[in-house]
């Protein structure tokens, strides 16, 4: 069973929102990544936060079709008008930090980041997530995105909302996103790509995997890597997806 929000609560600088669904502490997260990325992780104790409308799908933090129709339909076409370009607007103002979330490795994912490139995953969990950036100085929400039929999907009513569901052609991605929203005029008036936000890496990571079509030597590099870089101690293990059993 998971925990209580009420225990959520005391988790700083994460922030519980009753319209989210925060997964429990226990859900393993997966985030897959290169290993330029992996060592510039290490290197800065950071993750790396983009904003909304930086990400591939232009359909982030909008309205699904079903809802434009029934803006356009019962609201004054000037009110409709303003709604539509205010939550349009949050996109610039949100920045998310995705995950996959199950207890499995995802092939798709693997091949999606390159082959034979250096992939690697850092494991991790929610809780160790929460724990990780509780020195950051801004609430941090993590919800659990919600696959919605963008022809018919009904329901939107907040911009966190709107930044936690994408089209149900994504389901399986599976995701897991840590999102902050700019709360003051200053960081309105900022025109950043994405943030880069402080995190205890030795509370992050529960298990680096190296990706199943790497080589043995990559395996050897990210353990002196995360030495050199954390003093981390955690296992670095080889994917055996592609492993051929007797």
């Amino acid at each position: 069973m998971g925990q209580s929000w009420h225990s959520f609560e005391l988790l700083m600088p994460y922030d519980f929102h009753p319209d989210l669904r925060t997964p429990p502490g226990t859900t393993i997260l997966w985030r897959y990544m290169d290993f330029a990325k992996f060592v510039e992780t290490l290197e800065n104790q950071t993750l790396w936060f983009a904003r909304l409308d930086q990400l591939d799908d232009p359909l982030e933090g909008t309205h699904t079709d079903a809802e434009l129709k029934g803006l356009r339909k019962h609201l004054e076409e000037q009110g409709a008008k303003q709604l539509i370009k205010i939550f349009r607007s949050a996109r610039k103002e949100t920045y998310v930090n995705c995950w996959r979330s199950g207890p499995n490795e995802s092939l798709a994912m693997w091949d999606l980041y390159g082959r034979r490139s250096g992939i690697i995953a850092i494991k991790s969990t929610v809780e160790k997530l929460r724990n990780a950036i509780a020195a950051y100085d801004k609430p941090v929400y993590i919800s659990k995105i919600r696959y919605v039929d963008w022809n018919d999907a009904h329901g939107l009513d907040n911009v966190l909302v709107a930044c936690s569901r994408k089209d149900s052609s994504y389901e399986h991605e599976s995701e897991v996103r840590a999102i902050i929203m700019r709360d003051s005029p200053a960081w309105r008036n900022t025109q950043k790509s994405g943030i880069a936000v402080a995190v205890d890496v030795k509370k992050l990571v529960a298990e680096v995997v190296v990706g199943p079509r790497e080589h043995g030597w990559v395996v050897r590099l990210a353990e002196r890597v995360m030495t050199r870089y954390g003093g981390l101690s955690q296992p670095v293990v080889a994917s055996d997806r592609l492993r051929a059993r007797p």
